[in-house]
């Protein structure tokens, strides 16, 4: 009753418009999948490189995007799943990739030795012969799209590859994609089909110089603008379906498959020291919807209860919930603290549900 009574004490207060940030991360793919026309250890290898097939014209009948890590992360025991579109209030998505670099020697993995590119490039440097003018090429994030032979409750990293090899072409499936007038565009051979796509978020190396003998993170920002918010909304659906997907991809060239030399990432499969898996964070509005149930209701008014702490006090003192939890759900203001300028907050949003 106290609450209660509270919430109506500071109905007067002037709501803050501060729209706090709740990040949740998800640090375990459920599929990571080098797809790859001679991957021959699907769903179990170690690592997945990205490059291009563009500098040699013996490659005609292989993808552009020759190399793809395809990534999935299962969300729907953090996020509740089968909401409306617009309860899934998301701020930012964020992809980290960790380089598979080591010190070299038998049985180690080599140095990471490849050229950091931030800037796209056009499809006509990029057919042959190159003509791009910088070393390397960008890391680029696109969306996933299926079929004809897989959706995304049926693909898994251990389905059979499809897509061009040595002896034929075929579309990729699943495919990288960008959203066109028309709806989904493949990727994955912009340059066979000339036009330049605009990638969804471009790897930014952290605390990378080559040759670099140690691991090192690969982080990967996407524009959730992009496609008048279509990029959004393509996150948003994901999310609300329980899986989301992206495509890791790059046209940094290889000639007759050279040695090393273009970028390798580890999957969640690795033994390897300092390996760490692919990892998503997508980092939600604070909305009052601490059980994430799609309400702001009474389950989350008593939760509230427990992380009212006043200002400048940490929350969640009794742990019900802890401190981070009662911060997502309820620190509109995003000052560290549960107080009575988020009880107004939380009056505004509170539904009168469960």
């Amino acid at each position: 009753m106290r609450i209660v009574a509270l919430c109506v004490a500071v109905a007067v207060l002037s709501v803050p418009s501060v729209r706090a940030a709740c990040p949740v991360v998800f640090p375990l793919p459920s599929d990571d999948r080098w797809q790859y026309p001679f991957n021959f250890q699907p769903g179990t290898r170690a690592s997945a490189s990205c490059f291009g097939s563009t500098a040699d014209p013996d490659f005609d009948t292989f993808n552009d995007r020759d190399g793809i890590l395809m990534i999935a992360w299962r969300t729907d025991a953090e996020i509740e799943t089968g909401l409306p579109l617009d309860a899934y209030e998301i701020l930012a998505v964020r992809v980290t990739l960790t380089a598979a670099a080591g010190p070299g020697g038998v049985g180690r993995l080599p140095p990471a030795d490849w050229f950091v590119d931030l800037t796209v490039d056009p499809w006509f440097n990029m057919d042959y012969p190159l003509s791009d003018a910088d070393n390397g090429s960008p890391l680029e994030l696109f969306g996933v799209g299926f079929g004809p032979f897989f959706t995304a409750s049926t693909w898994n990293e251990t389905g059979f590859y499809v897509g061009g090899d040595d002896q034929s072409y075929e579309a990729r499936d699943p495919f990288p994609f960008v959203y066109s007038g028309v709806g989904m565009a493949h990727v994955e051979d912009s340059v066979k089909d000339q036009f330049t796509p605009q990638p969804w978020a471009i790897g930014l190396p952290a605390g990378y110089n080559r040759p670099s003998t140690v691991p090192f993170p690969v982080h990967f920002d996407i524009d959730l603008s992009l496609s008048n918010e279509s990029v959004l909304r393509y996150f948003q659906e994901q999310v609300r379906a329980g899986k989301v997907f992206v495509a890791i991809t790059s046209l940094y060239a290889t000639v007759k498959q050279a040695p090393s030399g273009f970028p390798s990432f580890f999957t969640k499969e690795s033994p390897d020291a300092g390996a760490v898996a692919p990892i998503l964070v997508v980092t939600l509005a604070s909305t009052g919807d601490a059980n994430r149930d799609g309400r702001v209701g009474r389950t989350d008014h008593a939760n509230l209860a427990g992380c009212l702490g006043g200002p400048g006090s940490a929350p969640g003192l009794h742990d019900v919930p802890g401190a981070d939890e009662c911060l997502c759900a309820f620190d509109f203001d995003d000052d560290a603290d549960v107080d009575l300028w988020d009880v107004a907050v939380f009056q505004e949003r509170f539904d009168g549900g469960l």
